[in-house]
């Protein structure tokens, strides 16, 4: 039933093209929410490969490509804003470019004539918020296991460098006036975030394991001993 509703989605998307970002961000948050609650990685290590390796991945796709291209524009910049398809003779017509539903956007509402499938608009790809979505969903569970009842540390604290990460983007965006990889601000916020909660308190092997029980002992003065 999500699949046949995300396809007519897609399809009134690609041909229609009216005033339906509203139903595309709630389509895509739900999207994202889904998969970051199926998939469960079992450690930060395994997380942290896989971001940084992203992290590499998305700065070749957005500044090394350009390099390679007829056009100069990035690979990721074409997959995110569609392929370009011909407009008609008259300057005030516009065609709209097919689109991978693959990112959430908004249009800026502060122009008054805005084109909702033009290019007024502000987005972010599923992959902004699926793979750090893995390290708060693991900081949530570890959270959960190494400290029940307590206050989600750890969640929050990946939760706020994850909103640090995005006004960085924007205001690298807003500052170079060019597309911007996402993961470039958002794993190093992250990882140093995380890294540096768990380094403070003393779980960095606890963490990296995803076994809350090996994480360094903190021994209470009046804990009785083992008789010899």
């Amino acid at each position: 039933m999500a699949s046949l509703s995300w396809g007519e989605h897609h399809l009134v998307y690609l041909q229609a093209c009216y005033n339906i970002w509203p139903l595309q961000l709630v389509m895509g948050v739900s999207v994202c929410l889904n998969i970051i609650k199926t998939v469960h990685l079992p450690n930060l290590k395994i997380i942290a490969i896989i971001m940084v390796c992203l992290f590499f991945y998305d700065i070749f796709f957005v500044f090394i490509t350009p390099l390679f291209t007829k056009d100069n524009v990035s690979i990721m910049e074409k997959v995110a804003t569609g392929s370009s398809r011909p407009k008609f003779d008259a300057p005030d017509d516009y065609v709209p470019r097919e689109q991978i539903p693959l990112s959430l956007k908004v249009p800026y509402f502060q122009d008054t004539d805005v084109k909702v499938c033009g290019p007024i608009y502000g987005m972010i790809g599923f992959g902004d918020i699926i793979i750090p979505g893995f390290l708060t969903g693991y900081s949530a569970y570890f959270d959960t296991l190494a400290h029940p009842g307590e206050t989600k540390w750890y969640y929050i604290i990946s939760c706020v460098a994850y909103a640090v990460g995005l006004v960085f983007t924007y205001i690298a965006l807003l500052g170079m006036g060019i597309a911007q990889p996402a993961l470039l601000y958002l794993v190093p916020c992250l990882l140093i975030a995380v890294f540096g909660a768990a380094y403070k308190r003393g779980e960095v092997r606890a963490m990296l394991s995803g076994r809350a029980g090996i994480a360094a002992p903190r021994p209470f003065e009046n804990e009785p001993t083992e008789e010899q």
